[in-house]
């Protein structure tokens, strides 16, 4: 962390939806299953802090595309942060999301986005549930998530990842699918219902 760098410290529940498939391959392989990378990531944050502002309680959104693998860039973002937050709140959110205060995965993804808007503070529904989780903006965006599903027999598949030595975004995480899965803002546009999502707790700090 550089000496100008506001520390932070998150606990989140994280809710990461995406057009690859179940598991999605960027995870582990570096590169989508689909050619394109087309995400929406939710967080709840459990327990946090930048500098002396509590962020505990926030609530935020951040949709992104890339044309291709997201280690090769030309990213495009929008950041969403929920309405009950305070200025200092939002700043300092901000601030981590736009990767301004190093620490990962943000200070990477940053590097990877070319064109971002934000924050846009509004309403963010949210649910956090697992693999049955939900979140959605009115009129904006919206997903939700439920288990994997044996073809054959119909029971609910129980699926786990783990990075051992730690994953770049989460170190968990449950695997799921999603129902619903859309964005219509003027420069992220699209919907994957059906592919991958994922339930995980993250703990960011730089």
């Amino acid at each position: 962390m550089a000496a100008t760098q506001t520390p932070y410290k998150i606990k989140a529940s994280m809710l990461e939806t995406c057009n690859c498939d179940a598991g999605c391959n960027c995870n582990f392989g570096g590169f989508p299953d689909h050619g394109k990378c087309e995400g929406i990531a939710a967080m709840q944050i459990n327990e946090g802090k930048f500098g002396d502002v509590d962020l505990t309680g926030m609530k935020a959104i951040v949709a992104v595309k890339w044309p291709g693998a997201v280690h090769d860039g030309n990213g495009t973002a929008v950041i969403f942060i929920d309405d009950s937050a305070t200025q200092n709140q939002v700043d300092g959110l901000t601030n981590i999301l736009t990767g301004q205060s190093g620490g990962m995965p943000w200070e990477i993804y940053a590097s990877t986005i070319s064109s971002a808007v934000g924050p846009v503070v509004t309403p963010i529904q949210m649910t956090m549930n697992g693999r049955h989780s939900h979140f959605s903006i009115n009129g904006v965006l919206e997903a939700q998530m439920v288990p994997l599903k044996n073809p054959v027999t119909g029971e609910e598949n129980e699926v786990h990842i783990v990075f051992p030595n730690g994953g770049m975004v989460w170190d968990e995480g449950d695997i799921a699918t999603t129902t619903v899965m859309h964005i219509d803002h003027e420069i992220v546009t699209f919907a994957h219902p059906g592919q991958s999502g994922t339930f995980a707790r993250v703990d960011w700090s730089n």
